[in-house]
Parts: structure tokens; C-alpha cells; sequence
């Protein structure tokens, strides 16, 4: 039945509306043959490629930062007599505030830690410590087995700081019950420098060679990470002063070295006026291993 009536619908078309057929020849266009069918068109394509993405690196306390620690600061007189003395080293300048790498030649509390080890029952025992001299600085003798760990502060026997710039040697002796001696001898060592509080005052004593060429007032290279551990222990621990004393065995060489140090310690630590003092000890005879800096804060 369908096909009969699309064949009425074909024969009620009128013939001469119908498409009359192209009787002329095609010629080949763009280089193709007859016969062949050319299709031309366009297409959407969408690109599906990863792009890289960089979020803006922005920090939104930047601005309350900025405020609540400035890049400068004064810091005078009237200032430093209504501030509280515990809050005084939070107003330096905030940028050399922060806080360089501790110094590896600085030595704080104990100067030597002991660890004594036996497999056999000790009834006695004693720590020596020796200057270069050979001469006895501490002793330390003890009834029955050793502790575990024997530190040393760094103390004579008469409660003194030992002095920066020497070698130290430790010799340990154990005795058992019949009497029998073990002897442990320890490798000698120097002290560059050393840190530690006295009294109301912390003091920071560094071997002059530690800064200064040999007779000489001429700072050596690496005395500007040392120079800067300084200042920052000044700032994390300054109440009302700071004094410098320089020790040498020339008085000239020490004068010299005053000044450098003013001013070195000068640019590096803001301070109230008159607050840092540098003063000269000059000691006739000194060896050049005993001269130092010592910096009293206090």
C-alpha cells in the first residue's frame, strides 16, 4: 500500500516542473577527475590540552604585617626609661632582628660532656682537666659506679671561667675494689669561645683570634658571622648597658681593636645613647693565645 501511494504522488507532479538534467559536461576543477566528488565544509574542534596554571602568590596578612612590624624604628632616651626592660629587645630594627644561624665556635653551658661506660664494678673514680701547661684546672672524685653523663661547665676548682684560646685535656680514672686503675685519656680540645652568665651579667668571651688577624687590628673573614652572633645575643639579652673589653699584650694593638669593634658593633645593635662601651685591658707579657674580647652584657 505505501508504495502505491508514492507512486500516485509521482504521477500527479506535473512534468514540465521537474528538473531538467544537466546535459553539459563538467569540467575538472582543482586538479580532480570527472566521476569524483569534491566535499568542502567546516568543522568545530575543541582542544582538550592541559594549560599550566600559576596562582598568584599573594599574602593576605601582608598589609597587618607591615604595620604591626615596621621597617624602622627610633629608639630614644624617654623611650628606654617607660619601657619595661624585658620588652626592649623586640624594638630593634625589625629586619637585622632576625636572627642569623648560631655561630659554631660559641660554646654555651657546658664546655665538655663525659660519657663513662665500664663493664666491670668501679668503686672510685676521678675527672681531671688539664690547661696547656699540664696544670690541674678542675678535679672531679667520686665514690662508687660513675654517672651515666659528667658534664663540665667550664669552672676551675676556685669557680672561675677557664680562659678562652687555651687546650683542655680530661683524663678519666677508674678504680675497682682491689685497687686496679683504668685509665681513659681524652683528645685535648680548644676553646674559641664561650658564653655564659655571671652573676646578673651574661658574658661572651671569643679568642682574639677568632676575629682579629695575628698583631693586627684587621678583622679576619670569618669574624663578620661571629660579630653578628654577638649582636644578636646583645639583643636577646640587653637590660641597660654593654661593655667591650679588649685583652692584648700591646696597648696600641688593643686600642685598635676597640675601635674596630665600636664600630662593628656599633651597625649591627641599636641602642640608647652611651649604652655601649668599649674599654682596652692591656697586660704586659700576655701570650697572644690569652687575648680575647670579652662582651659583658649587662
Amino acid at each position: 500500500m505505501t508504495l502505491l501511494l508514492i507512486t500516485l504522488l509521482f504521477t500527479q507532479t506535473p512534468i514540465d516542473t521537474l528538473p531538467k538534467a544537466d546535459t553539459t559536461k563538467a569540467k575538472p576543477t582543482g586538479g580532480h577527475e570527472l566521476g569524483e566528488e569534491l566535499i568542502t565544509g567546516e568543522a568545530e574542534v575543541k582542544i582538550t590540552d592541559t594549560k599550566l596554571y600559576f596562582p598568584p602568590q599573594i599574602d593576605p596578612f601582608t598589609p597587618v604585617n607591615d604595620l604591626l612590624a615596621p621597617g624602622s624604628y627610633v629608639f630614644d632616651d624617654a623611650l628606654y626609661r617607660t619601657i619595661d626592660s624585658l620588652t626592649i629587645p623586640s624594638h630593634f630594627i625589625h629586619s637585622s632582628y632576625l636572627r642569623v644561624p648560631v655561630e659554631k665556635n660559641f660554646i654555651y653551658g657546658d664546655i665538655m660532656v663525659f660519657l663513662p661506660s665500664f663493664e666491670k664494678r668501679v668503686a672510685t673514680w676521678e675527672l681531671v682537666i688539664a690547661n696547656s701547661l699540664g696544670e690541674t684546672v678542675r678535679r672531679e672524685s667520686h665514690k662508687g659506679q660513675p654517672p651515666a653523663v659528667i658534664s663540665w661547665d667550664g669552672r676551675t676548682d676556685t669557680k672561675e671561667m677557664i680562659a678562652t684560646g687555651d687546650i683542655y685535656s680530661f683524663t678519666f680514672n677508674a678504680y675497682d675494689a682491689q685497687g686496679n686503675q683504668t685509665r681513659i685519656p681524652g683528645s685535648p680540645q680548644r676553646i674559641p669561645a664561650i658564653v655564659y652568665k655571671q652573676e646578673n651579667e651574661w658574658v661572651i668571651s671569643i679568642a682574639a683570634d677568632q676575629l682579629f688577624e695575628e698583631n693586627s687590628a684587621r678583622l679576619i673573614e670569618a669574624a663578620a658571622a661571629r660579630l653578628d652572633e654577638a649582636a644578636n645575643l646583645v639583643k636577646e639579652r640587653f637590660k641597660k648597658e654593654v661593655v667591650v673589653y679588649v685583652y692584648s699584650e700591646q696597648e696600641r694593638l688593643s686600642g685598635d681593636r676597640c675601635a674596630v669593634l665600636q664600630s662593628e658593633l656599633g651597625r649591627r645593635i641599636l641602642l640608647p645613647k652611651e649604652a655601649l662601651k668599649v674599654a682596652p685591658r692591656f697586660i704586659p707579657g700576655l701570650q697572644p693565645k690569652f687575648s680575647k674580647v670579652e662582651i659583658h652584657i649587662l
